[in-house]
């Protein structure tokens, strides 16, 4: 049975259940309910699929997590000047508890909670024909519980954390302290580290590597919030270790766990090491066949947010180019901080994060310039005296300076075209949307015009735990240089190599490394990957680094005594009869 029809039926028996008693008469034509389903090795399995499916029908892949959790960073302007999202990317006004994609995040999170509490709670008592199958599930519910908590309690902050399912609507809840959250999902980690198998027959399962990472990511989280805001250095220490020995146990026994550092960074998101990824360490999954997908016409479609504008121009294809991807609804395009913090030169993950040529396809016709693109990019030559061949550069989005533009057989769009001095995006309706484009999530193998992506979302890898590992030695112990060996093996990875190795310019010792540097060392390694708002966030940088004479100066209504946490969604407490107990978020 599919994981999408074993969702639907999980979904009908918990509504069956839930609701059984109200005065709607419903009628169950098999009698199953939640407690007879789920007492089988079957029903349970079924609940388990379940509790996976909203990561990717509603989460990875989709444009509201990615909104939530890179959009209004350091690292990425509102796309097109448009206004889709604003309230997430610039912290306007309409960021208020009515928001569409904070009242869907909060309903499907905690749909999956539930799921994991139906479970949790009920696993014990279920007869497997295999102890260390029923281990495994066991396992994969508590890491799935603890993922959405981390996720809930890094959007909303501390709201209501339940251990069991709900039946019906709640009319009351209460909220819990950060503190409270942290231990359940680090409890959860632990345990989850314990009996998980260290593989899984199935890609996207939980094994015991996808344990202990989010145990490190969620110790190091627990870490910050006692160091920045809570000031409370001596306690954050015993998180930072924990962090650290999660962290180690991945680095030290890599093949034990079945995963590696590819060879060079570029490996990382080729689209030929998707589907198996020997760097992924928990992987949510989207088949080539689209019917399999929860959301079948759109299914992962990270391959259009980050692209700038390329189809129609200079000869390029006015429907998609599938190797480049579907244009035309820029969300995220990078600041310039983002693009400065790269020395391209010694650095191979700039190349190998972002796109800036693109080349006329050898289907296509010669192209000879028209007045019209001369004008968009600004030459000095007439209509017709220029032709661009296939297989040449067509166009050129670039973060360099460059002098001869404007007499470039290609066109051309530099650093000083997108962006003032200042940072902020030009105002030259001519220079936008044209940028260097994020190109981890490529998709060349989809139908071309298609929203059907058909990649796996890579959400926690190997290449983090090096990044948690030398934070964490850092907060430990300042003068130790174990921070620089872990920073630098990333670093020897991404140096270039030829025509000449620069891997010892791109090394670094412990004086170089400050909470600073950490920061955009993870830009640089992790840009786009879901973790920017969580990692400004929980160090207290989202007030340092947001505004006027900051890294993203497009950013002037970020107001650091409310917008730490997002609003909780209005239709969530029009439902509660202690609503005025319970509360909303400070300043919505």
């Amino acid at each position: 049975m599919n994981t999408k029809l074993q969702y639907k039926i999980v979904v009908l028996v918990m509504t069956l259940s839930f609701f059984g008693a109200c005065s709607l008469e419903e009628y169950n034509p098999s009698g199953s309910t939640a407690d007879i389903v789920f007492s089988t090795e079957e029903g349970m399995n079924a609940l388990v699929n379940s509790a996976y499916y909203n990561f990717s029908a509603q989460f990875y892949g989709r444009e509201d997590i990615m909104f939530l959790f890179e959009g209004g960073t350091d690292l990425w302007y509102m796309g097109a000047r448009g206004t889709y999202a604003e309230q997430l990317l610039v912290y306007n006004e309409r960021l208020d508890p009515t928001t569409g994609q904070i009242r869907n995040t909060w309903q499907r999170l905690y749909e999956i909670v539930n799921y994991t509490n139906a479970g949790i709670n009920r696993i014990e008592n279920v007869v497997y024909s295999d102890e260390n199958v029923k281990l495994a599930k066991e396992g994969e519910l508590r890491f799935i519980r603890a993922y959405a908590y981390w996720m809930i309690a890094e959007t909303f902050g501390g709201v209501t954390l339940r251990t069991t399912e709900t039946s019906g609507v709640p009319l009351t809840a209460e909220r819990s302290p950060l503190k409270d959250f942290y231990d359940l999902i680090i409890s959860d980690l632990e345990r989850a580290a314990q009996i998980l198998p260290y593989h899984q027959d199935q890609v996207g399962r939980a094994d015991k590597k996808a344990a202990y990472g989010m145990l490190a990511r969620a110790a190091l989280t627990r870490a910050s919030y006692l160091e920045y805001f809570e000031n409370n250095k001596a306690e954050a220490d015993q998180f930072y270790q924990k962090a650290l020995d999660a962290a180690n146990e991945l680095i030290d026994s890599q093949a034990e766990y079945g995963c590696r550092l590819y060879d060079t960074f570029e490996e990382v998101f080729a689209p030929s090491n998707n589907k198996n990824n020997a760097e992924a360490l928990w992987t949510i999954t989207h088949s080539t066949n689209s019917a399999l997908n929860p959301q079948p016409n759109n299914a992962n479609r990270l391959f259009r947010w980050y692209l700038a504008k390329y189809t129609g121009l200079c000869g390029m294809p006015s429907l998609e180019v599938t190797e480049y991807g579907r244009d035309g609804a820029s969300r995220l395009m990078p600041t310039r901080f983002l693009l400065d913090i790269f020395d391209e030169d010694i650095d191979a993950r700039y190349y190998g994060s972002f796109r800036e040529h693109f080349i006329l396809p050898l289907t296509t016709q010669p192209y000879s310039w028209t007045t019209t693109d001369i004008a968009r990019f600004e030459k000095s030559f007439s209509a017709g005296s220029v032709t661009i061949q296939p297989g040449d550069t067509a166009l050129f989005y670039t973060k360099k300076v460059i002098t001869d533009k404007d007499s470039r057989p290609y066109g051309v769009k530099d650093i000083n075209d997108t962006y003032n001095s200042d940072g902020t995006i030009s105002t030259n309706a001519n220079n936008n949307p044209y940028y260097p484009s994020l190109m981890k999530f490529r998709d060349p193998d989809r139908t071309p015009g298609s929203d059907a992506g058909t990649k796996n979302v890579i959400v926690m890898r190997l290449a983090e735990m090096y990044l948690i590992a030398a934070e964490a030695s850092y907060k430990l112990n300042r003068t130790s240089p174990d921070a620089a060996y872990y920073i630098n093996v990333l670093r020897t990875r991404a140096a270039v190599k030829t025509p000449v190795d620069r891997t010892s310019e791109m090394q670094v010792s412990i004086s170089d490394i400050d909470l600073d540097f950490l920061l955009d060392e993870r830009a640089r390694e992790l840009a786009g990957e879901h973790l920017r708002w969580p990692d400004l966030k929980r160090t207290k940088q989202l007030e340092n680094r947001l505004g006027q004479g900051n890294q993203n100066p497009d950013i002037t209504a970020f107001n650091p005594d409310k917008h730490y946490v997002r609003p909780i969604p209005q239709s969530e407490l029009d439902v509660l009869e202690n609503a005025d107990e319970y509360g909303q978020n400070p300043g919505y």
